[in-house]
């Protein structure tokens, strides 16, 4: 079997055991790879086995693919109910689930297509506010019943918060000790202070599960430290594990005689204070232990530049004097490593781990944050009740607070008017650490075969909402680990139904260079799945490279416009996106795509001023105002 053959053979076990309503599956999904259509067949099947379709609720990550998922499952049901006959194999697996769904529909009389509204199809952000609004208002502090207001308002009311904590300076207690200590410590800057409070207001759905009511005692100060201490020192030596392991056997046997030479060379010069004097009088390379980490930052130093790539040359300052034969030896070592990139990307991110202690003022000024943090968040909470406005992260956290925890889970079909048996979750990548504790308390108590099920959706290498908080780290735990107490089988879609044979063989090649060499959840580090396109795109699609070396913005913007309009040429009915690094890069583009009668659509890209309906309409005004 060809590996194309393997991949396709893959993909269509995985499909078929993505409809197996009985068990709970998380489902890694390219790009191309049809997973809607895969969320709208699960979501058919489950209609065709249950009591009512209010058991069932699908979560996605927009309106917009909440709204388009539950308008393909009614034309779904609608063509069934027509009795249309599909052409395509992905169709007739739709068809058929829809078709029992109707059955079920009918005998049970749920009337879904003229009731559409019963498919609970929905944001979880719709969902956190249906639960909120469940909830008392002196329970929520008025979060429910709130407006949630734009990202503008909200950052101005997370400094407003921010900065009424420094009311406690004219008061007398442990709070004003925090704040004192905490503005101490940014050299009394008050602008730094509300700025840097502001921001962790903005991300306190993160630190809130840990810092709590930010009591911390006395007695529990040391244990507290200790644990913080604890995590750091696993997170530096799980980083020097993968180090370690990626090692090459000629750095292990040749690089500890020449840095020692170096050593003597940098004494002898009066250059003691050299980072590399870690090194002295080792005699076996450091191990992967918090406590060699300066050892292995004298390695980056002695074999990589301040980019972090491979040197190409030493001399004296290195230790290594011109005409020495440790220094032709070093040469010589540092061209048989050149190619060891995932080893020089590794040790050069040595260089950014932080020690694994607090000093007594960093703990001091640690202690005091978790003391105001709370704070802050009860003068935003205040502010939130005085203006009428919430935001998202208050939503969510009250509805956090009523569905507890996934060992201690609220009553959830009080909380959702109905009783909940199979969730699905779309863009699952793009989920959040606190979404994520969501969705634990809503399974909590689920175990495999109760008849309750988990069904989770989405492509870690497309994660792009690290700006809100995703954590794709978080989609290759739960691939590991399950949700709460349920395990999820892992499954892997491999067929792309929208490139070209062609394009996909590119990716398959250049992105395993481009994307981790594997998992790793802690630094959300995920490696390429390879793919294969469907056989109707056999011999289709196309990579071609354009370099414009050392060229400025006009010789760019030219060189796109002659392939756009090279492109329109050959294929005058095909559509085009055109992706640049920011919007500054455009406007010569576009002033181009005019002049040469190419009409295109941007949104929010073109400024007014360049529009030549708007310029005709400026000189017009201007004409009236100044005759």
């Amino acid at each position: 079997m060809t590996p194309d053959a393997e991949l396709s053979h893959d993909d269509e076990a995985a499909r078929v055991a993505a409809l197996d309503v009985t068990r709970s599956f998380i489902v890694q999904a390219p790009a191309g790879s049809g997973k809607t259509e895969l969320l709208i067949q699960r979501y058919l099947r489950l209609l065709g086995i249950v009591d009512s379709p209010e058991e069932i609720l699908a979560i996605t990550f927009t309106r917009k693919a909440a709204a388009e998922m539950q308008l393909r499952v009614l034309r779904a049901l609608q063509r069934a109910e027509r009795r249309v006959e599909p052409a395509e194999a992905y169709e007739k697996v739709t068809a058929d689930a829809a078709r029992k769904a109707l059955h079920r529909d009918a005998a049970l009389q749920w009337d879904l297509i003229r009731h559409p509204r019963r498919m609970r199809i929905q944001t979880l952000d719709s969902l956190n506010a249906s639960i909120a609004r469940t909830q008392p208002l002196t329970a929520t502090g008025g979060a429910a019943g709130n407006t949630v207001s734009a990202d503008a308002e909200m950052r101005r009311l997370y400094r407003n918060a921010a900065a009424l904590t420094l009311d406690q300076l004219i008061e007398t207690g442990p709070l004003r000790d925090a704040t004192e200590e905490v503005l101490l410590h940014l050299d009394n800057n008050t602008t730094l202070y509300v700025a840097y409070l502001a921001r962790m207001l903005a991300t306190r759905d993160q630190w809130l599960p840990f810092v709590g009511s930010g009591l911390v005692e006395p007695h529990q100060e040391q244990r507290l430290r200790r644990r913080f201490e604890g995590n750091l020192r696993d997170a530096v030596t799980e980083n020097l594990a993968r180090l370690v392991e990626a090692l090459p056997y000629k750095l292990n046997t040749v690089v500890l005689p020449l840095a020692e030479f170096a050593v003597q060379q940098l004494r002898e010069a009066g250059l003691e204070r050299h980072p590399i004097f870690a090194l002295r009088g080792c005699v076996a390379m450091p191990a992967a232990h918090a406590d060699s980490v300066a050892q292995w930052q004298a390695l980056a130093e002695l074999l990589l530049t301040q980019q972090g790539k491979w040197r190409k040359t030493v001399n004296k300052s290195q230790g290594f004097p011109a005409g020495t034969a440790e220094r032709d030896a070093m040469l010589e070592l540092l061209a048989s490593v050149a190619h060891e990139y995932e080893f020089g990307e590794l040790l050069h991110n040595v260089r950014l781990l932080p020690p694994v202690h607090y000093s007594d003022e960093q703990w001091s000024v640690l202690l005091s944050l978790f003391r105001l943090l709370p704070l802050a968040v009860t003068e935003l909470k205040r502010l939130f009740s005085e203006s009428g406005v919430t935001d998202y992260i208050e939503v969510a956290l009250c509805a956090a607070e009523a569905l507890g925890s996934a060992d201690q889970p609220g009553d959830v079909s009080l909380l959702l008017d109905y009783r909940l048996r199979h969730l699905l979750v779309d863009e699952m990548q793009d989920t959040s650490s606190a979404q994520y504790r969501m969705l634990e308390a809503l399974t909590g108590g689920w175990q495999e075969g109760d008849g309750r099920t988990l069904f989770c959706v989405g492509d870690p290498m497309q994660s792009i909402y690290r700006f809100r908080n995703a954590e794709v780290g978080q989609f290759l735990l739960a691939r590991q680990a399950g949700i709460g107490g349920l395990e999820l089988q892992p499954l892997t879609l491999r067929r792309n139904f929208r490139s070209g044979e062609i394009l996909v063989d590119w990716f398959n090649d250049v992105f395993p260079e481009v994307l981790a060499a594997q998992d790793d959840a802690r630094q959300s580090a995920v490696s390429y799945s390879a793919a294969v396109a469907v056989p109707r795109f056999a011999g289709q699609g196309c990579c071609v490279v354009h370099p414009l070396f050392g060229s400025g913005e006009l010789a760019e913007a030219e060189a796109g416009c002659r392939v756009i309009s090279q492109t329109l040429e050959r294929h005058p009915d095909g559509d085009m996106a055109v992706l640049v690094r920011g919007r500054a890069q455009l406007p010569r583009l576009l002033a181009l795509l005019r002049h040469a009668g190419i009409a295109y659509r941007s949104v929010e890209i073109d400024r007014l001023t360049d529009l030549p309906e708007v310029i005709d309409i400026l000189a017009l005004t201007r004409a009236m105002v100044h005759r």
